[in-house]
């Protein structure tokens, strides 16, 4: 028997109760509980829960998020003890782990407590309230970081120790300036940015990004959002907008949610690069070709485009698709639309 909060749960009855009253989940909710209060509060990976879960089948990553969801909603009061890990997993905290009691608030740590308080992020409180520790290194090319972007010092304060809590790299700005002078573009990210900043708004800095074609995700965040401020954010392509008070949880998945977009965008980017990279090396005359077999012509009229004998074009034509690494044509349209090459550009090059 272990104890979640006000909840119980026998794992060789495999059976919830909340309160004396016996809660349902499904079998598989239930199999990643197993896992969870297995691991002993450790992060467990998604990859190994699916593996765990659903042995040997294929199984898209939002079943998990479903089960993971209804096993929040059995354990009620207690559902924040299952913690997001952005872009790694989950872990479980029972009340077998240690309570470390925080020391008298006095001074910037009370307003810490306030803010935590008045952001709904109330999990955070039963932390150390001590100092905040050193920033961490730089993430990696490849690995997560949010920034943050908000005038108070107190919000950056509390958001750098909820995701440091949760073992996620972040780093804080006070402006919209220094953020933009950073090199956040070189590494797998997302923005926490609030709407309503000293100098200008997080909109501002939401045109600026679109304006450098940037696909860094944003979660917008306002303690006085309306309708029509959250429909503004997400048609010029926010990820998420959320409004004070929102919890641990909800700000958590928004991120992890961001972190899988901003994955696919970083993949989508650099294979472009890659394959840009094949483009340039085309040689003028291949870059002839490849015009001519983006319009469709068959090699008799590459040739005579050309002004050559067609044995010549076959020739041209295998150097292209073995330098842009396409098997047939069609794969050759597929990436030269990738990254933007049409018989237009391609002739604008070649002259």
């Amino acid at each position: 028997m272990i104890r979640i909060g006000n909840v119980t749960v026998s794992l060789a009855l495999r059976e919830i109760h909340q309160g004396g009253v016996p809660v349902k989940v499904g079998s598989r909710a239930f199999d990643i509980l197993e896992v969870l209060a297995a691991a002993h509060g450790q992060l467990v990976s998604k990859d190994e829960l699916l593996a765990r879960v659903w042995p040997g089948a294929v199984v898209e990553e939002n079943n998990l998020q479903v089960h993971i969801s209804a096993l929040r909603k059995a354990l009620g009061e207690a559902r924040e003890r299952i913690r997001t890990v952005p872009g790694r997993g989950y872990r479980l905290v029972l009340d077998a782990e240690p309570d470390v009691p925080p020391p008298a608030a006095t001074g910037r740590d009370s307003l810490l407590i306030a803010l935590l308080e008045r952001l709904g992020l109330h999990d955070m409180l039963d932390a150390p309230a001590t100092a905040l520790p050193e920033a961490p290194p730089v993430s990696a090319h490849g690995e997560p970081i949010v920034y943050v972007v908000d005038d108070e010092a107190s919000v950056r304060d509390a958001l750098s120790r909820l995701l440091r809590s949760a073992d996620i790299a972040v780093r804080t700005f006070a402006t919209a300036d220094d953020f933009l002078a950073s090199d956040f573009e070189q590494r797998l990210a997302c923005l926490v940015l609030d709407v309503n900043l000293s100098i200008g708004t997080g909109f501002d800095l939401q045109a600026e990004l679109r304006r450098r074609a940037s696909a860094l995700p944003i979660i917008f965040m306002t303690g006085y959002g309306t309708i029509p401020m959250s429909v503004k954010a997400i048609k010029a392509g926010a990820q998420e907008f959320l409004t004070k008070p929102f919890d641990e949880n909800q700000l958590l998945d928004a991120i992890d949610r961001a972190l899988a977009s901003a994955r696919q965008g970083f993949a989508a980017q650099a294979q472009a690069r890659e394959v840009r990279g094949r483009y340039q090396s085309l040689t003028p005359r291949e870059r002839q070709v490849l015009e001519l077999l983006l319009e469709g012509k068959p090699n008799k009229q590459v040739a005579a485009a050309l002004g050559t004998r067609e044995v010549t074009a076959k020739v041209h034509k295998k150097h292209v698709m073995a330098k842009m690494r396409a098997a047939t044509l069609v794969e050759l349209v597929r990436l030269c639309e990738q990254i933007g090459v049409d018989p237009v550009r391609v002739g604008a090059h070649a002259g």
